[in-house]
């Protein structure tokens, strides 16, 4: 083998690394930080805390008006989410039972230090603003 074939191979190697390594990037960014879709929900938040065994974060439920019938049985339909801002955190731990609107952003995978992954749900709703607060009487349960 001569010099030109050895730099020639290690030209073609270095290409085809960094052509590995660009896919790998795309592949990561899209399943775990891309938002997928972003959106408002409207409901009462019934239960919000902070949780978690390594990575501490804030994890909600809101229940939202009419019903689910996820399991050929009527039931309340639920918002499970997580928060990462802790002031936003605040005011929505103030906020619980009240009807509340919040924008959201869902991310295709969960990502551990992000929030808790649910069941049933494929990817991540990350709360990240409240909106409005649509009714501020905290024994306000019905929608």
């Amino acid at each position: 083998m001569s010099y030109f074939d050895t730099a020639k191979r290690k030209k073609q190697l270095i290409i085809g690394a960094s052509v590995a390594f660009l896919i790998l990037a795309v592949f990561v960014y899209f399943r775990y930080s891309f938002v997928y879709s972003e959106g408002t929900r409207v409901g009462i938040i019934y239960k919000f805390s902070k949780k978690g065994t390594i990575f501490k974060t804030y994890e909600g439920t809101m229940m939202l008006p009419g019903i689910g019938n996820k399991s050929k049985s009527i039931s309340t339909n639920t918002f499970n989410f997580s928060v990462t801002d802790e002031e936003l955190a605040k005011k929505l731990m103030k906020s619980q039972g009240m009807e509340v609107e919040l924008h959201y952003s869902y991310y295709n995978r969960p990502l551990p230090w992000r929030g808790d992954s649910y069941e049933g749900e494929k990817g991540q709703y990350i709360v990240d603003k409240l909106v409005r607060i649509k009714d501020k009487n905290p024994n306000g349960y019905g929608l």
